[in-house]
């Protein structure tokens, strides 16, 4: 018959017990699992002679039809052990036909398995009343302990319950349980089966039985591993119930602050980060509390990640050998073919350096970036990590992958995240003590994870003083936060040195939640899981990274220094980063006293002294100047210098001022673009155009940029590889008609 199942935490605890498929208790156990008492009392009272008869007992068959004559009613039975066992597995009525069956198929089970496979079969098949079969349940059941710690008193009335479940039942009526379990225990003394000062001990105490709870520990873990071995007898599960607990109340601690701003619900996951194995998995904050949909398991629900995908891409481009965490990377508005992503507050900084835009979450610099890497690249790192929710082409996600515009669920992103401190190294998390881990994959390596872990050890965290490295017992932590599009979830993962810990904060239902933030309502609970967790780790994790050497770099542009760069030293990969020679900085002459540019054949005609300029990038300059703060440039031309070709900006020929522009309400919207064209200014090799201070495109001098007609005023700005820019403006009016 089915088993029940039990899921019980790593220690042995038991989380939750669920009934077999026909609705009965049953909880299979071996002989050394039962106390060697109860073995003894049950042969002693249902067949004396179990170790010694075929099967069948004839003496006791002769007396027992000899009492019945007598008496000329049934007062003696005859059944052994194996003709019981036979009768269990195989049911018929109580006919002289019956039992004759009975014998034969007694004597066939004792000649073909021993004693001891009989006598286990037997135990675990015993009924002992309302649903529950077996003495493993029994002892539960009735006592709420398993059948290594049956008393004296409690393995008398088990031998003789299951002759008369009902009547003997010592919930419904512990009066006459108890009567019979005297009796039972005098006639063991009778029998000298157990020491005499042993049976009155027994004797003298009361019968404690009552129902046994069903334990509720981790409902969502627990019906999650049930589902997926629901046949298991006994599935001993990794989650470790004290952490359990800790995470429950700390989850209790916050769940009040967070649903008064109409955020609905929370989901933690602690995993070893060594084992991958799950410590403990918090779904809900109450899963009876139907009102928030309690029930729902948010660590396994798919949502949308945020920013948290971030530190794969920027681990990813370590590798690729074309950033270090110094590299300099463009934070200006940026069109991508009608793509324009954000960053949150809609502020841009301008030039950030990568360590910088990972720690501040930057959108901008991260959608330039997976442009770099390549979305495929990254679409299959992602997938390689576990994170197989993303299951779309990469062209459904785009550029926006980065930036979580895909689904994936808590459990998997934080097992992903155990890569970083094993060095690169993926490995699928762990349910069940026996369960068998895959071998690694190498996602990156153990220099780009060292690299993306001290970056997010750097991350500012939530609520805490200044000087939060000196706070007590608080663990050092690397960790990156996220906020879904749509103001939908709030993630915060973190990663110590034993411990990866993940929050899901939001509402099950998916609405959003105004204002929702990673850093101000996932990070808290965050760290509130980590100082009861991971008290005194004081070490970051650090993954062992032998080819982690000192590069020199020019400490303006993040590239390779030129002649004229100030420099920094700073982590590189040995034999994998290969970054560009640097074009910012240029050696220039200008006049002594006005500072105005000298060159060519006027260069000799004035005193002169040489000045290092930075000729910044296009689209900053451009960004700069659209914000009404410029950036300096090449100084102007001394008027005598002739032979310098002219420094005015490229001549926009489309769009003109002049002319009016129509957006028809009748054509559809894609038919109805703006070609943005210039003439090049001399040495002018890309434009690089604006429309209302947003970056629109780069083309050649001879190639449009086309952009969508919207009706009102614009402005329009193009730029090109020198600096040198122009700027006009026109008007599209509606056609309502």
């Amino acid at each position: 018959p089915p088993p029940s199942t039990r899921v019980l935490d790593r220690h042995g605890q038991p989380l939750r017990y669920f009934l077999a498929p026909d609705d009965m208790w049953r909880f299979p156990v071996t002989l050394d699992q039962v106390v060697p008492d109860f073995i003894t009392a049950l042969i002693a009272s249902e067949d004396r002679h179990f170790y010694h008869h075929p099967g069948v007992n004839p003496f006791s068959a002769l007396r027992s039809l000899w009492l019945n004559i007598r008496y000329h009613r049934t007062v003696s039975g005859a059944s052994t052990i194996p003709m019981q066992l036979a009768r269990l597995a195989d049911p018929k009525s109580r006919t002289w036909e019956a039992k004759i069956i009975e014998s034969f198929r007694a004597i066939q089970l004792c000649f073909h398995y021993s004693k001891e496979q009989i006598l286990t079969w037997y135990i675990n098949l015993t009924p002992y009343g309302a649903n529950v079969v077996g003495v493993g349940a029994a002892a539960w059941y009735y006592f709420d302990k398993t059948p290594q710690g049956l008393s004296l008193g409690e393995i008398a009335l088990l031998t003789v319950l299951p002759r008369a479940p009902n009547r003997y039942n010592p919930i419904k009526h512990p009066e006459k349980a108890k009567e019979v379990r005297n009796r039972v225990l005098r006639h063991f003394g009778e029998q000298n089966i157990f020491e005499s000062w042993r049976i009155a001990q027994s004797l003298e105490r009361p019968l404690l039985a009552k129902r046994a709870q069903i334990p509720r520990q981790a409902p969502h873990f627990s019906y999650w591993l049930y589902a997926n071995s629901p046949a298991k007898a006994v599935i001993s599960s990794t989650l470790d119930s004290s952490m359990q607990s800790i995470a429950e109340k700390q989850v209790q601690n916050r769940i009040d602050s967070l649903r008064r701003e109409a955020i609905g619900n929370v989901a933690v996951v602690v995993l070893d980060t060594r084992t991958r194995e799950v410590l403990a998995h918090v779904g809900s904050a109450n899963f009876w509390d139907n009102s928030h949909q309690g029930q729902v398991d948010n660590c396994l629900s798919k949502r949308s990640p945020g920013s948290t995908l971030k530190p794969f891409l920027y681990a990813l481009a370590f590798d690729q050998g074309h950033l270090i965490p110094d590299s300099v990377l463009l934070d200006v508005p940026t069109d991508f073919a009608g793509y324009t992503p954000e960053n949150y507050g809609r502020s841009y900084l301008g030039l950030v350096t990568a360590r910088d835009a990972l720690s501040l979450s930057l959108n901008v610099p991260a959608a330039r970036l997976l442009s770099q890497c390549g979305l495929h690249a990254f679409y299959n790192l992602l997938g390689h990590a576990g994170l197989n929710t993303i299951d779309k082409p990469p062209a459904h996600y785009g550029l926006s992958l980065a930036l979580g515009g895909c689904e994936v669920r808590l459990i998997d992103l934080v097992t992903a995240y155990t890569a970083l401190v094993q060095g690169g190294s993926f490995q699928p998390f762990v349910l069940e003590l026996d369960g068998k881990n895959l071998s690694g994959q190498s996602l990156f390596s153990p220099e780009a994870s060292r690299l993306t872990l001290d970056i997010l050890s750097t991350v500012t965290r939530p609520t805490q003083a200044q000087a939060w490295e000196f706070t007590r017992d608080m663990p050092a932590v690397a960790w990156k936060t996220g906020t879904s599009f749509g103001h939908r979830d709030a993630w915060a993962i973190g990663l110590s040195q034993d411990l990866a810990i993940g929050v899901w904060v939001g509402n099950p239902d998916g609405s959003q939640c105004q204002n929702i933030s990673g850093v101000r309502h996932a990070g808290p609970l965050l760290f509130d899981l980590f100082r009861t967790l991971a008290r005194g780790q004081t070490m970051l994790p650090q993954p062992v990274a032998p080819r982690l050497i000192t590069m020199e770099i020019c400490s303006v542009s993040g590239c390779t220094p030129g002649p004229f760069c100030p420099v920094s030293y700073v982590p590189a990969i040995a034999g994998v980063t290969t970054l560009p020679a640097c074009h910012m900085h240029k050696r220039i002459f200008v006049h002594q006293d006005s500072g105005l540019r000298l060159h060519g054949e006027c260069l000799g005609q004035f005193p002169s002294k040489e000045q290092t300029i930075v000729l910044w990038p296009p689209e900053l300059v451009a960004y700069q100047r659209a914000q009404g703060v410029p950036l300096p440039g090449l100084p102007a031309l001394h008027p005598q210098c002739l032979d310098i070709p002219d420094e005015s900006g490229p001549v926009i020929q489309s769009p003109s001022q002049h002319t009016p522009y129509l957006l028809r309400t009748d054509a559809p919207a894609s038919f109805q673009r703006l070609a943005l064209l210039a003439a090049p200014a001399p040495g002018g090799t890309k434009h690089y155009w604006y429309v209302d201070s947003r970056y629109v495109g780069q083309t050649r001098p001879e190639v449009p940029c086309f952009v969508s007609l919207e009706s009102g005023k614009h402005e329009v700005l193009v730029t090109d590889n020198l600096g040198r820019s122009s700027q006009t403006t026109y008007l599209v009016t509606r056609n309502e008609n």
